[in-house]
């Protein structure tokens, strides 16, 4: 319930306060369908909380940051740049995730998401977009460029094509990249200063929503081999996440 005294400050009943917390709330869940990041200014001006004081708006999207925690399972959580914010799934954590149902796209584009995660985790956190790639063109995400007299030997399945909307590349760059923010890319010097090269790395969100565990163990599970044998990889995740030899081995 919101603080009778605090509203009574800003002339609001209970009822007022009920009403922008849901706004918030649901702004939140619509904005987070996309993964997209959420814009504070965006949020103010569509929940119409733009005349009110910063207290206030401050009161109201803490309160519905609790409300999205406590019933759907997910934690708000501002990212460097100030004023943004993302939605993190913590059911998985608790148990819960059972409960969350995807489209095949959904499920793809999270699949092939982790699967990059894992590549870069494995390659000391950071793959050029050459290795990259390379790597999506071998499992038959990415089609070798036709040439004027000849069929791509390597062309992408149409259904698999349509849940990246036909592009991995554009997926991998405005999707992960620019809007979702699960990868970084940063340019990187070449000795031919006209020719474009990039590194891959987690983005902010993966950093906050993703364990490096969870992905170790996938890549584990994926080679059906023991953490040992990654054993560097594993020792840097050990202490990052301050765990033991044991969780390992379950």
């Amino acid at each position: 319930m919101a603080s009778k005294e605090f509203l009574r400050m800003y002339n609001l009943s209970e009822d007022d306060a009920q009403k922008m917390i849901s706004d918030v709330v649901f702004y939140f869940l619509v904005a987070d369908q996309k993964k997209a990041i959420i814009k504070r200014p965006d949020l103010i001006k569509n929940c119409d909380l733009g005349k009110k004081e910063k207290k206030l708006q401050d009161y109201v999207i803490m309160q519905a940051s609790r409300n999205l925690l406590d019933t759907f399972g997910m934690e708000v959580q501002e990212l460097s740049k100030t004023s943004q914010y993302i939605l993190t799934n913590k059911l998985s954590e608790s148990g819960g995730g059972e409960h969350l149902q995807w489209s095949d796209k959904e499920n793809a584009q999270m699949g092939i998401t982790f699967v990059i995660l894992g590549l870069i985790l494995m390659s000391n956190d950071k793959v050029t977009d050459e290795v990259l790639f390379k790597f999506l063109k071998n499992i038959g995400l990415v089609e070798e460029e036709k040439t004027k007299n000849s069929r791509s030997s390597n062309a992408m399945d149409p259904e698999v094509a349509e849940l990246f909307d036909g592009d991995i590349r554009k997926f991998v760059n405005e999707t992960l990249v620019a809007k979702q923010h699960y990868l970084k890319r940063e340019r990187v010097q070449t000795v031919d200063q006209e020719t474009e090269a990039y590194e891959y790395s987690w983005g902010e969100r993966a950093e906050k929503e993703v364990k490096q565990s969870s992905v170790f163990k996938m890549v584990c599970e994926v080679y059906e081999c023991d953490a040992k044998m990654f054993k560097e990889q594993m020792e840097k995740i050990k202490e990052r996440e301050n765990l033991d030899d044991d969780f390992f081995s379950t």
